[in-house]
């Protein structure tokens, strides 16, 4: 009987935030996706008899969360939450007060009655009592506690339902829960797998982009005019470390050998699967493009079939299935969203004659925040259709894909050397400050060859290798902690020259990070009063406006899909105004709701098909909102813009709200 063979793999990966000058993680994230999402992504899996999946499991993400286990306090953030509030200094509270906000706001604060209401009164810039410090810690612990956690420990249960006014025993309970659940992740993989349910897979050990380590004029197979470093260092035999090394882990954590690896970033190239080749590696996979790329073509049902490369197999993502899932399903009704993608699943079936593997890749953790529930609700509710509903689909994991035979095989002799971004390696290599980061990898590398040899420096230049930090250099992505990626970066290979007694070069003390990619271009730097006639009057009533770049968190997303270019916003005594500039066709049969977060949540909808009271569309949009109507001079909004069955077809920012501030007041300025 034909069948559509569904290959979900579910990536799961931090780097490592361990500062190597003070031994201390400085980042919080392994630990918080621990208890909302290593265990919980398996554990939906574990509650249906016919599904099945791939979890590819990072070596330098469970390095990371068996130091945890250790000692958590070895974490900035968790000993300052474990350490007595009346004993922070104004440092450590200002620090607590920037990551313990750092949740997603619609998910993860407004659900808490009290997060919320601690999160507007930092917005107002009040200071915090000590009671509210504590109640703070612990609500954002509770906050980053999956589902699984909210179900089955009765200790979250009841700290979630007691709300506030916690005491200091209620946190000291709660912390070492959390770390003692840490220790129940990697057992539970193990059961899974031994029952057949899933597979687990790895990755070279610090998730380098290997085949830029093999060689790194690969990066010109894809993009023939990348500007490259001018410093060059050999980091071949580094590649072979990060596999050798990664097999070794994974060998001693789960007593065999791994048949498969998912590359860091899907970046595949010749060299790196010889690399695979020559240690037995049964699998590995990328994305659509770099297939494509390889082939010639955009040959669409080759992605729906296997392809072997000498002795490997190789697999290739569905981009836009798996980009569903990261990108666009997390504003949609589950209902709709699960119907939506087994229709699409239904598609492939029909127009194949074979039995086509369909291979839905993406990272593990970083989406369900964005998510109601985590995910939950639409996880379990897609699990459950194709379980109960569809006998055509099988869920099935890579290395089971290898002994189906009624999968269609092909040979492969290359491959284009590409990441599942793009197809090329232009999110890790080409930009000012990416280039710059690869020098001074280069110079440490270079100094290093003529040491001898130390397996402390050795390691911390392995992870500085890592793609994390050259992912947010430049102007491409955007975060918070930006200033933190670069220090982390920089102070690995500080620590390097310091092991020797050497100072290090002056350029790698100077910090790397110039670029902010931030979402406010410009600022208004006057009132401006526009008509509300969806054209531009004159050329003066938007001058004075500010400037959002709406597409500054769109990551992977393809920009061409992101038909609202521009956003102006301004004001005057009374209102609040925005203009949006873009592909407006494409919109006029549709909604925008405009989501504001100043007291509480406010939505505004519009109906793009005609003009209203306070908004016209025509060659742009105008729109007119009453600052009475928001609440406060500085606040939060998102665009979405729907369907006419309130599908949401797009949602900017991606990932998300835009934190806006009008209360500056321009009347004593001089304006010409």
């Amino acid at each position: 009987m034909k069948k559509l063979y569904l290959a979900f793999l579910w990536h799961m990966h931090q780097p490592s935030y361990k500062e190597a000058t003070s031994g201390k993680y400085i980042m919080p994230w392994s630990f918080l996706h621990a208890i909302k999402d290593y265990y919980e992504m398996p554990w939906h899996i574990s509650n249906f008899k016919k599904i099945k999946a791939t979890f590819n499991l990072v070596p330098s993400l469970l390095e990371t969360l068996q130091d945890y286990i250790k000692d958590f306090k070895n974490d900035l953030t968790l000993s300052l939450i474990y350490k007595d509030e009346e004993k922070l200094t104004e440092e450590e509270i200002n620090y607590l007060l920037d990551i313990l906000f750092s949740s997603n706001l619609k998910n993860m604060i407004m659900p808490f009655e009290r997060y919320y209401q601690l999160f507007l009164k930092k917005q107002n810039g009040n200071k915090f009592t000590y009671q509210e410090i504590l109640d703070l810690k612990i609500l954002f612990l509770l906050a980053w506690s999956g589902n699984y956690l909210r179900e089955n420990c009765p200790l979250i249960k009841s700290l979630i339902a007691k709300g506030k006014l916690y005491t200091k025993e209620d946190k000291i309970a709660l912390l070492d829960r959390l770390i003692s659940f840490l220790k129940e992740i990697i057992p539970f993989y193990k059961k899974l797998e031994k029952k057949g349910k899933i597979e687990i897979s790895t990755t070279p050990f610090y998730h380098p982009i290997l085949p830029l380590l093999i060689d790194i004029e690969s990066a010109k197979e894809a993009k023939k005019d990348i500007t490259l470093p001018k410093v060059r260092a050999n980091f071949k035999e580094d590649a072979k470390k990060h596999v050798i090394n990664a097999i070794d882990f994974y060998k001693n954590i789960f007593g065999k050998l791994p048949s498969g690896f998912w590359p860091a970033e899907g970046s595949i190239s010749n060299q790196t699967l010889d690399l695979f080749n020559e240690y037995q590696i049964l699998w590995t996979a990328s994305d659509e493009d770099v297939l494509f790329n390889s082939i010639g073509g955009r040959n669409i049902e080759k992605i729906y079939q296997k392809h072997k490369y000498k002795n490997i197999y190789l697999f290739f993502r569905d981009k836009y299935l798996s980009d569903l899932i990261g990108f666009r399903y997390q504003e949609e009704d589950e209902e709709k969203a699960t119907d939506d993608f087994i229709s699409r699943l239904k598609d492939i079936y029909d127009k194949y004659q074979f039995s086509p593997i369909v291979c839905v890749i993406l990272d593990g953790e970083n989406a369900w925040e964005f998510y109601k529930n985590n995910g939950y609700d639409f996880l379990r509710l897609l699990y459950k259709k194709i379980e109960q509903n569809y006998e055509w689909i099988e869920c099935i994991t890579f290395e089971e894909a290898i002994k189906k035979d009624d999968i269609p095989e092909n040979q492969i002799t290359n491959i284009v050397a590409g990441s599942w971004i793009y197809g090329d390696f232009t999110t890790w290599i080409g930009q000012e400050e990416k280039n710059i980061a690869w020098e001074v990898l280069s110079i440490t590398k270079n100094y290093l060859e003529t040491k001898p040899k130390s397996e402390e420096a050795e390691k911390l230049m392995l992870i500085a290798e890592g793609s994390d930090w050259f992912w947010w250099y430049g102007d491409d992505h955007f975060t918070h902690f930006a200033d933190k990626f670069d220090r982390l970066f920089r102070a690995n290979l500080q620590k390097i020259y310091q092991i020797y007694g050497d100072e290090p070069p002056a350029k790698i003390l100077k910090p790397i990070k110039k670029l902010y990619k931030k979402p406010i271009i410009k600022e208004p730097n006057y009132y401006i009063t526009p008509v509300i006639d969806g054209e531009i009057t004159n050329y003066y009533e938007w001058l004075n406006a500010g400037e959002i770049d709406i597409k500054f968190d769109a990551g992977t997303m393809d920009s061409s899909k992101i038909f609202i270019k521009k956003v102006y916003y301004g004001y005057d005594k009374q209102n609040f105004y925005l203009r949006l500039d873009g592909d407006l066709d494409k919109i006029k049969d549709k909604y925008l709701t405009i989501e504001i977060i100043s007291d509480t949540k406010k939505d505004i909808t519009i109906d793009l098909s005609k003009n209203g009271e306070n908004y016209a569309i025509g060659k742009i949009l105008e729109i007119k909102i009453p600052i009475s109507f928001i609440g406060r001079k500085n606040f939060e909004i998102l665009f979405k813009i729907k369907d006419k069955n309130d599908n949401t077809v797009l949602k900017l920012p991606l990932y998300s709200y835009l934190e806006i501030d009008i209360s500056k007041e321009f009347d004593y300025e001089w304006f010409v």
